[in-house]
C-alpha cells in the first residue's frame, strides 16, 4: 500500500511539473528583473515574463527532487505542499495589462492543478476502491484542464509578448 501512495504521489508531481513546463514555454525570455513578488501592484512585462520562467524553473527544481518521493511518502507531500505554494504566488501576481487574459487562463490551470494535487493527497489517505476509482477520474479531469487552460495562457502570452 505504502509502494503505491508513493507512486500517486510521484506521478502528481510529474505531472504538475510537466503542465508549467507548458506555462513556461509560452513566456518570452526578456532581461532578468528581480521583482516577482507578489504585490497587489501590477508587474512589469519583463518582471512579470521572469515570474513565468522563476515557475518553471521551481517545477523544473521540485521534478528533479521527485526522486526521494519514491522512497519516502511524507517527504514527497511536503514536495507537493511546495509546489503549491510555488503556484499559488504565481497565481497571485498582478500582471501587466497586456498579459491580464494570458494570466487568467494560466491561474484556471493554476487552480485545476492545484485541486489536481489536493486529490492525490486525498487519495493516498483513502482505501475505499469505489472512491479510488472516482478520485481517479476526477485527477484525470483536473489534469487535462490544468495542461488545457496552461497550453491556451502559453499561447496567449506568446501572442501578447510579440
Amino acid at each position: 500500500m505504502k509502494k503505491n501512495i508513493t507512486k500517486r504521489i510521484l506521478a502528481a508531481l510529474l505531472a504538475a511539473a510537466l503542465a508549467f513546463s507548458l506555462a513556461a514555454c509560452g513566456g518570452n525570455n526578456a532581461g532578468g528583473s528581480e521583482g516577482n513578488d507578489t504585490a497587489s501592484t501590477a508587474l512589469t512585462e519583463e518582471e512579470y515574463q521572469q515570474a513565468v520562467e522563476d515557475l518553471s524553473t521551481e517545477m523544473s527544481e521540485i521534478q528533479t527532487n521527485a526522486s526521494t518521493a519514491m522512497t519516502d511518502p511524507e517527504a514527497a507531500k511536503g514536495i507537493l505542499e511546495d509546489m503549491k505554494a510555488s503556484i499559488n504566488d504565481f497565481a497571485s501576481v498582478t500582471p501587466p495589462e497586456a498579459y491580464a487574459d494570458a494570466h487568467e487562463k494560466l491561474k484556471s490551470g493554476c487552480e485545476s492543478l492545484i485541486a489536481f494535487i489536493d486529490t492525490v493527497a486525498a487519495m493516498s489517505e483513502e482505501t475505499d476502491q469505489t472512491k479510488l476509482a472516482e478520485m481517479s477520474t476526477q485527477m484525470g479531469e483536473q489534469l487535462q484542464a490544468a495542461m488545457t487552460d496552461m497550453a491556451e495562457g502559453a499561447s496567449m502570452l506568446e501572442g501578447a509578448s510579440e
